[in-house]
């Protein structure tokens, strides 16, 4: 039933029991009864042309702003790492196997990034996203290589040998740092969050304008991260 909620894109903002069933494969007894129920839920609101994401959504984020766990345990963090480089910050969380960037303050630069709080990102395309993949299972990382798209790849590595040697690496750094992979001219550094159990959970990442980035050392810069992401990992653990 929930599966419904994924036909909401950007091009697609409202949808009809036409396209439920169309997309999901779902008979349209089976579309009546999903809508009904997550319309009751507040999740869907229905309009004129169709159904589009209800308010229960709004209360829920607003929660979500306040009282998660992970953006909780990091709020002092991510005001000092701003203050100390001006660069933007983003808190991003990994969910099945897509990354979402659940936070975004800006930093010194004008305009931010195009991959701000709420946007889905690629896991094969920058610091943000490589950071989380890196610690991923070996069985996840195997599925997710046999199943990328070869302009993917020829980002980390056309070959399962090159693809785990630049995924060991991540691991072996601590950090990731990408140049120009999602926004051309700005430049990021991520370091990974982990659960209670040692589990991936999502990161933590600096970035900005090339320039103004690689105006700082990289040790430094590293370092940094590394800190920051150690302290809201044991705090969350805590």
């Amino acid at each position: 039933m929930l599966e419904v909620l994924n036909l909401f894109k950007p091009e697609q903002p409202v949808i009809d029991i036409e396209v439920i069933c169309s997309q999901l494969g779902y008979t349209s007894a089976s579309a009546y009864r999903y809508v009904k129920e997550l319309s009751n839920a507040g999740l869907l609101v229905r309009l004129p042309r169709g159904y589009a994401l209800g308010p229960r959504i709004i209360e829920l984020d607003r929660h979500m702003t306040q009282f998660d766990p992970l953006l909780a345990a990091s709020r002092d963090i991510v005001g000092d790492l701003i203050a100390q480089t001006h660069l933007e910050l983003l808190i991003s969380e990994l969910y099945d196997s897509t990354v979402i960037n659940i936070l975004q303050r800006s930093g010194a630069d004008e305009q931010a990034l195009n991959f701000g709080r709420g946007r889905p990102m690629d896991l094969f395309r920058s610091a943000t996203a490589k950071v989380i993949l890196a610690y991923l299972l070996p069985r996840q990382l195997k599925r997710l290589f046999d199943n990328a798209a070869p302009g993917d790849l020829e980002r980390i590595g056309l070959t399962w040998k090159d693809f785990s040697k630049a995924m060991l690496r991540i691991r072996k750094d601590g950090y990731c740092i990408s140049e120009g992979e999602l926004d051309p001219g700005k430049s990021g550094i991520a370091a990974p969050i982990f659960d209670e159990k040692g589990r991936i959970l999502g990161s933590i990442t600096l970035a900005g304008n090339s320039e103004r980035f690689n105006a700082f050392n990289r040790e430094f810069l590293s370092t940094l991260m590394i800190d920051a992401a150690r302290k809201i990992t044991s705090r969350i653990a805590g």
